[in-house]
């Protein structure tokens, strides 16, 4: 996430830069108090941290969860197969259990995507949606749609521009926290089907800032994120533990207590040349 100025006429907004900056100096904060506590257990960590070449990502899911999130680095064509893969694996697995997917790349209007809708509120990967709905797999939006106005973007300083509205603290927790609640919601009102959410990794590790995965029980939930060619040093773990993912593979767990802490279940890197 980002810092940002206001500018020094608007008062309204400089409100709303302070409460943003005071939060990314907590969650700067946060992110170094799990750099040293993942630090402080490389040992353990690193014997329980377990590596194969290639894994049938669906069964290293528990039947028991009941929310599956699937984490992503943007713009990755090879990352989306993947994510269709384990949708169609798990139903075949599971063919008595409903799936809903919700999705940070739809926007939520609290009812299930139809084809007329896809330019209104699809943001982005559109043949993904269109293969998902000839699946008759429902898909919900997350991503509220008042964070793209222009109310919204004049919070933020015209130097920062509008790329930083989606990405700065404030912004991210407030995102957040309104899955969070459309999640609940969901489940409340379908307590019997199988939640995935598909969303970027930055929502979805267990140990980010105002983490989305971190809100749900740990038994019910399960956090699986994606890289095409290597992880990226951004996060807490790959902080500590630089060099640890050494080319394309899974990664998974012995002993899943430290999965919280590292921020993931199970990791995938695929290799580096998986887009062509």
């Amino acid at each position: 996430s980002f810092r940002v100025q206001a500018r020094a006429d608007n008062a309204f907004e400089q409100a709303a830069v302070l409460r943003n900056n005071r939060l990314e100096f907590a969650s700067r904060l946060l992110v170094e108090h799990t750099v040293r506590r993942l630090r402080a257990q490389h040992k353990e960590i690193r014997e329980s941290l377990q590596y194969a070449r290639s894994a049938d990502l669906v069964s290293l899911i528990p039947s028991s969860a009941k929310f599956i999130f699937l984490g992503e680095t943007h713009h990755q064509p090879a990352i989306e197969k993947q994510i269709l893969y384990i949708l169609a694996r798990y139903h075949k697995r599971y063919p008595e259990k409903k799936i809903i997917l919700l999705t940070e790349f739809v926007l939520d209007t609290n009812v299930s995507l139809l084809p007329k809708e896809m330019d209104a509120r699809v943001t982005s990967k559109r043949d993904f949606f269109n293969l998902l709905m000839k699946w008759r797999i429902p898909v919900f939006g997350l991503e509220e749609p008042l964070a793209y106005s222009q109310a919204a973007q004049e919070l933020f300083t015209e130097k920062a521009g509008t790329a930083f509205l989606s990405s700065t603290a404030l912004a991210v927790r407030t995102r957040n926290q309104h899955w969070v609640k459309q999640i609940k919601a969901m489940h409340e009102a379908y307590p019997d089907m199988v939640f995935f959410i598909y969303a970027g990794l930055g929502h979805t590790e267990y140990n980010f800032p105002s983490s989305v995965a971190a809100a749900f029980p740990k038994k019910e939930t399960f956090a699986m994120d994606f890289f095409v060619g290597r992880r990226l040093r951004f996060t807490p773990f790959d902080r500590a533990f630089s060099g640890v993912f050494s080319g394309p593979g899974v990664w998974y767990w012995k002993d899943t207590k430290y999965a919280r802490l590292a921020g993931f279940d199970v990791s995938v890197i695929l290799p580096a040349g998986a887009n062509r």
